[in-house]
């Protein structure tokens, strides 16, 4: 039916491409669009080969284009403007008919492209990345940055034929900023492939009790209330054992430095390849989902909760950030707000004496919720465009 190029745009930190998307895109090539990949980059040459490895498992082709860190804010312009060639290049040699560009960025890198005669466009908005920046990165909303980049999604929104979003929310928004027909948007979902966590988990000979996070650690993440969080539960729980899987370790330790945690021998950091995270995240107990809330949240949905109540974890969150209802009704996920010492209690009388019926209860909600086939489903719908 297609053949199709995903664009995005991804630091070190993330493994959005390998957990999130091949998965996803291997299930589309069996319905008939062959999803390819184009990745603007910086990351570093063993981890691309890596992720170029998983691509070709998959049958998804795969190629990285360097991201031009110099210069302020000129490099990375420069290296989405001059991008264009690159996704000609594709064009040509994969015989794509339909461009996905994921967030901004790459959108300006297919606007560059001038006319795109023959091309289908699917725009995937993934949010609010530029208003992400003024809510979390000191970006002003007044800047040339930011102006570029909205009339870069506001244009992309109109010329697509497509537009994927996370919420329903979303949708009202860029309706609202780029006056366009509500018909051509879809909400697609984030979910996982369910098979890596529906396998028994090794047997815990330990008698620890493992908190978790599992992702980058910005601003938006609320990092300190987490460490916070992590101080409180562990005056209750001397065995407390904080694991934290992340490629951010440059923000952990200016948290842990600022929080005056001395005693680090509780707190144990790694990085997992996207395989292994089922495995490690069913060997914890509790995980943290905590997201600030602001305008630019309105259009997320955050993957880790899709993988924590897969792998049975309760989760202690942010409400009305992503689709938590269901989580939040069934006694899965607690709702932080502001005091950290509201959470012990719950943990005590809830987490700790249900573990295995909290366990089922998450794993249930994660198939009904957060699966994989559901996502499948929801791009189906979206890339159902004439492509001849």
């Amino acid at each position: 039916m297609s053949n199709c190029l995903f664009i995005t745009w991804d630091g070190p930190q993330t493994s959005y491409l390998e957990a999130l998307f091949l998965p996803i895109f291997e299930r589309l090539g069996v319905h008939g669009h062959r999803i390819h990949v184009l990745q603007f980059t910086w990351d570093e040459a063993d981890r691309l080969a890596g992720i170029k490895n998983i691509s070709e498992v998959v049958d998804v082709p795969y190629r990285a284009v360097p991201v031009w860190r110099r210069a302020g804010t000129a490099g990375p312009f420069a290296s989405a403007v001059l991008g264009q060639r690159h996704i000609w290049r594709a064009v040509r040699d994969w015989n794509i008919n339909t461009l996905m560009p994921r967030s901004l960025m790459p959108a300006l890198a297919v606007l560059a492209m001038g006319p795109r005669s023959g091309l289908k466009l699917v725009f995937d908005a993934d949010g609010f990345a530029v208003d992400e920046r003024v809510d979390f990165g000191g970006l002003s909303s007044k800047s040339p940055t930011y102006r570029v980049l909205r009339a870069v999604e506001a244009h992309t929104v109109r010329v697509a034929d497509r537009v994927l979003v996370r919420t329903p929310r979303a949708i009202d928004i860029l309706c609202e900023r780029s006056k366009t027909d509500r018909g051509k948007f879809h909400v697609v979902g984030n979910g996982r492939d369910p098979t890596a966590f529906l396998g028994s988990s090794p047997r815990r000979t330990d008698n620890e009790f493992r908190l978790c996070y599992a992702g980058s650690l910005g601003a938006q993440y609320r990092p300190d209330q987490m460490i916070e969080l992590a101080q409180c539960l562990r005056t209750h729980i001397p065995n407390l054992v904080f694991r934290i899987f992340t490629g951010d370790e440059t923000n952990l330790d200016i948290v842990l430095d600022k929080s005056g945690v001395s005693d680090r021998s509780w707190i144990e950091v790694s990085r997992l390849p996207a395989q292994e995270m089922p495995a490690a995240l069913m060997q914890c107990d509790l995980a943290l989902a905590l997201r600030q809330p602001s305008f630019s949240t309105q259009g997320v949905a955050p993957i880790k909760i899709g993988e924590y109540v897969l792998a049975g974890l309760p989760v202690i969150g942010t409400e009305s950030v992503g689709p938590v209802e269901p989580l939040i009704e069934a006694g899965v996920m607690f709702p932080l707000k502001n005091d950290v010492s509201q959470v012990w209690p719950w943990v005590r009388d809830n987490v700790i004496p249900n573990r295995l019926a909290l366990r089922r209860r998450a794993q249930e909600l994660g198939l009904a919720h957060f699966s994989l086939k559901a996502s499948v489903d929801s791009y189906l719908a979206a890339l159902d465009i004439d492509t001849s």
